[in-house]
């Protein structure tokens, strides 16, 4: 077997692939914020991509929730993300929201709608605030349980003012709470007669194995297509992976439609 592997590696003029550099690493900041809408205080991480100190440009945020959540059992989401960004040169800004414990209560109703305050009239003005964004730029992005929120703050935000241009629920656990998520979306629909939605919405389901939510997620999938609700753009997308293990790849797949 040794005399087979080494049998093709040397001579004939062959050159080897060009090695690629590695991207630079960035900036990360960490931030305590205290919220009066919810009454808990927050952990969040902030990755500034490495152009950021070198330029004056505003930057697209992208807002993670289950921030410090280890899912794989090894990194936090936001690690994983921040990876991802990391590796493909991504210039946008990532914000980690802390507060995994707390995922039941501010991730589904009725402690959704101070957690999605929080989200709104706080923590963005804040980030604004103290760093380069884009305002008409930012996406909230969730899986399983915060996937709810991920989905359902485009239901909320339909019918005041959007914070948010995309919203990208994974494998979100629309079982918990359907009766809400029909009323909120029944609102919504009610609400936006004439008017157009112009954000993102990308519902992910994993296909693979027991376990996952591909049921719930393409329900909710059907019925908001059902709607044809003008300028929304909605998209489906599956992986044939387990439920948890969909995560990275469906960000990495949407940070390349929207930040290519």
């Amino acid at each position: 077997m040794v005399a087979m592997l080494f049998a093709g590696c040397g001579g004939g003029g062959e050159t080897a692939a060009p090695v690629q550099a590695a991207q630079p690493a960035g900036r990360m900041v960490s931030l305590t914020v205290p919220s009066q809408k919810v009454g808990f205080t927050y952990n969040i991480d902030v990755y500034l991509p490495a152009s950021y100190d070198a330029s004056s440009a505003a930057y697209p945020t992208i807002y993670a929730l289950d921030g410090d959540s280890r899912f794989d059992g090894i990194n936090t989401r936001f690690d994983n993300f921040r990876e991802t960004l990391r590796s493909k040169g991504t210039n946008a800004i990532l914000v980690g929201i802390g507060g995994t414990a707390r995922r039941l209560t501010d991730y589904n109703f009725p402690g959704a709608t101070a957690f999605h305050d929080f989200l709104t009239t706080e923590l963005i003005p804040l980030v604004d605030a103290r760093f380069r964004t884009v305002q008409g730029k930012r996406m909230l992005a969730g899986i399983s349980t915060s996937g709810n929120l991920a989905a359902t703050a485009l239901f909320l935000e339909a019918t005041s003012t959007f914070s948010f241009s995309h919203f990208l629920s994974t494998e979100g656990a629309f079982w918990q709470q359907p009766d809400a998520i029909n009323t909120l979306e029944q609102q919504m629909f009610d609400a936006t007669r004439g008017r157009t939605i112009p954000v993102t919405l990308v519902l992910v389901r994993a296909t693979a194995g027991t376990g996952t939510n591909a049921t719930y997620v393409h329900d909710l999938f059907l019925r908001l297509d059902a709607r044809r609700y003008a300028g929304l753009t909605l998209i489906e997308t599956s992986f044939a992976t387990g439920h948890v293990e969909s995560d990275n790849p469906a960000f990495a797949d949407v940070v390349g439609r929207i930040f290519p």
